[in-house]
């Protein structure tokens, strides 16, 4: 059994089943795209999720220098103002398809009950404020201790430890009184290990190596396929 005083989580794919708002969100930027250029929808489909993965991989969240990006690969000239209102579609299409794991509030009450300090540690949407707002138009935000937006309320995003260090900092404690949950693995273990926190990859999708020992660099000490995996380890 894993004794810890606080359990802190990331957001999209580890609390908030993301797949359909991702994909209300691409859909709705393609057919943008697509009926502003002529293009086929396919191939825009695939310069965006691979702007995507770039971006990503970068640490940069900002949809403006996604956009920008897809549009000057695809040789697509957008105003200032076409920007802006696909990135409002982009946001407004994700909301319409953002959705709680099952397992989420019944864990969360339980560990609640079993005297655990909650938080949420997350990257930025790119966007000031816009990833506080969606949680709490989630629903969600009042159940946590502290929430902390890396890149809006720390310098670096995740995988930095800086976002990992000011939690603890927030909560006065030390790594190894803490369980970080994500899922993704070079993303969500190396600043959490960095921080000293136990840290656990939940496998929402199967897409994930459920292997501990075919990751060398960047280890998570367990890897979970839900929340209820989570409560037997700490014995709540």
């Amino acid at each position: 059994m894993i004794c810890v005083n606080a359990v802190l989580f990331d957001y999209d794919d580890t609390l908030i089943d993301a797949r359909e708002a991702r994909d209300n969100a691409r859909r709705a930027v393609v057919d943008f795209l697509s009926l502003v250029s002529g293009l086929n929808k396919s191939h825009v489909l695939d310069t965006v999720m691979n702007i995507e993965r770039q971006m990503e991989v970068i640490g940069q969240f900002n949809r403006r220098v996604w956009f920008r990006e897809v549009a000057s690969v695809l040789g697509i000239r957008l105003s200032d103002h076409e920007v802006n209102e696909l990135v409002k579609t982009y946001w407004d299409s994700w909301r319409s398809g953002s959705k709680l794991f099952s397992d989420v509030l019944p864990t969360l009450a339980k560990l609640r009950r079993c005297g655990l300090r909650l938080g949420i540690i997350t990257n930025t949407d790119g966007e000031p404020g816009l990833k506080r707002d969606r949680i709490r138009k989630d629903g969600v935000y009042e159940l946590f201790d502290l929430v902390i937006i890396a890149g809006d309320d720390t310098k670096h995003v995740k995988p930095h430890p800086e976002p990992f260090m000011k939690a603890l900092q927030v909560l006065d404690m030390r790594g190894n009184e803490v369980i970080y949950i994500g899922d993704n693995v070079s993303i969500d273990v190396p600043g959490a290990k960095a921080a000293g926190m136990r840290v656990g990859i939940i496998n929402r999708y199967n897409a994930v190596d459920p292997g501990i020992n075919n990751y060398k660099d960047v280890r998570p000490d367990f890897i979970i396929q839900s929340l209820t995996e989570l409560l037997q380890l700490i014995g709540c």
